[in-house]
């Protein structure tokens, strides 16, 4: 008899300190919370994040990229109110963009003892064109006090199947869980990068998945007008490969002095697209090797196609040169024709936002419409000119081969006394 009431009460007493990250499951125990026991300097703290990024079929699309996200956030203090603000990313390119669909959030209090909950309004979502490729989809969480929780969920659809977006595991404030899933079907080969100090390894495995094709079979002609049409339908089985990570207490990593950014050193993994093989096709290689990152980049329409546009500026610069022959005097003055007429717009980018021929005719261009138009020029007065792609300090070190490690391009001069780099921002 002694033996059943232990074990009754060791059942309850897991019960009723086990957590519950469904969303909206808020308990008065998360509420009443004061302070993190693992660190009492926090000013708040990520309760639960949740990240699952799959690939889906679809009939008009192909495969699209399928990110949810839910996260669950403490606030202990008014300096961690800031955590109450959140954006989301969306990339675009052309008319093809990421879509945020499904955003639902609240803030939670504890009232008198019974929690209390005020929902995001769709007046307090602000969208946002942040450039040519980004839009920005912003949220302030509503009725925040010292002592809430806020909670939020969201789905981001991305047709840009072949760049999935960080896994990053450590932030500024600790987190107390993380569940984490990355699903691709076997026509995608992925390589994993990691970084950072904890020690993060993924489980591993298979299951099998499968696309469904129907297809409407119309009547033959001759056939009796009662005929209706009737469908076919053919699958397609393939295997899937999946990851899964499940951490707890997870410290905070904070900016120090003299870290010129602690992102390089913050955990995370990168799901970088080595190549992909279809069936009945060949290879297609994206980053295997910095030979096939120079050659992704460099072959886009918003970077290799916009150096070889040469007719909005010719006239401009024969008349500048004017019969020089000097190499060192043809660079100067190139340069510093680019350096006066166009003004950088603030933005960093390794791509075109607008296109050279229209920044300068409008005198103001982002940094590669600056510095890829000064490539241009200096190769069309016989100067041997080369892009260079860079990575700013803010953006991180690319450690592995990567299309998405670089947001910045200089113009590199080769002069017969030894190698030249220039290029500007400003």
């Amino acid at each position: 008899m002694k033996e059943i009431i232990l074990l009754l009460f060791l059942s309850i007493n897991i019960t009723t300190y086990s957590q519950d990250y469904k969303f909206g499951k808020v308990s008065k125990d998360e509420l009443q919370e004061k302070f993190n026991p693992l660190d009492s300097s926090a000013n708040a703290t990520y309760l639960y994040k949740y990240r699952k990024t799959h690939f889906e079929y679809r009939k008009d699309d192909g495969f699209v990229l399928v990110t949810d996200i839910h996260e669950r956030l403490k606030i202990y203090n008014q300096e961690g109110f800031s955590y109450a603000t959140n954006s989301v990313l969306a990339y675009k390119n052309g008319g093809i963009k990421e879509k945020v669909t499904g955003l639902k959030a609240y803030t939670y209090n504890l009232v008198n003892n019974k929690i209390e909950e005020d929902k995001l309004k769709k007046d307090a979502i602000f969208d946002t064109e942040i450039s040519k490729f980004r839009d920005e989809v912003k949220f302030t969480m509503p009725n925040i006090k010292i002592g809430s929780i806020i909670e939020y969920k969201y789905k981001i659809v991305s047709p840009f199947a072949t760049n999935v977006d960080e896994f990053v595991f450590q932030h500024d404030i600790p987190v107390k869980k993380i569940e984490a899933r990355f699903e691709a079907p076997e026509y995608y080969k992925f390589k994993l990068n990691a970084k950072g100090f904890l020690n993060i390894v993924p489980e591993q495995e298979t299951s099998q998945d499968k696309i469904e094709f129907t297809t409407k079979i119309r009547p033959k002609a001759g056939i009796a007008s009662n005929k209706t049409s009737s469908y076919s339908t053919s699958r397609v089985e393939f295997t899937k490969h999946i990851w899964k990570y499940n951490l707890s207490n997870i410290p905070a990593l904070k900016s120090e002095p003299f870290v010129n950014n602690i992102n390089n050193y913050r955990s995370s993994v990168k799901y970088e697209l080595s190549y992909t093989q279809f069936p009945n096709t060949s290879m297609e290689y994206y980053s295997t090797t910095w030979e096939d990152v120079v050659k992704t980049i460099y072959e886009s329409e918003d970077f290799g196609r916009e150096l070889e546009k040469s007719n909005y500026y010719k006239d401009d610069i024969d008349k500048l040169l004017a019969n020089n022959s000097n190499p060192q005097e043809i660079i100067g003055l190139i340069y510093n024709y680019v350096k006066t007429q166009v003004k950088w717009n603030g933005y960093y980018s390794k791509y075109t936002n607008k296109g050279v021929r229209k920044a300068y005719n409008d005198q103001v261009g982002n940094v590669a419409e600056i510095n890829l138009m000064l490539t241009s020029m200096l190769r069309y007065a016989g100067v041997n000119s080369n892009p260079v792609l860079v990575s700013t300090r803010q953006n991180g070190i690319p450690l592995f081969p990567t299309r998405e490690g670089y947001n910045y391009v200089i113009s590199c001069v080769e002069v017969p006394k030894g190698g030249h780099i220039i290029g500007r921002n400003g």
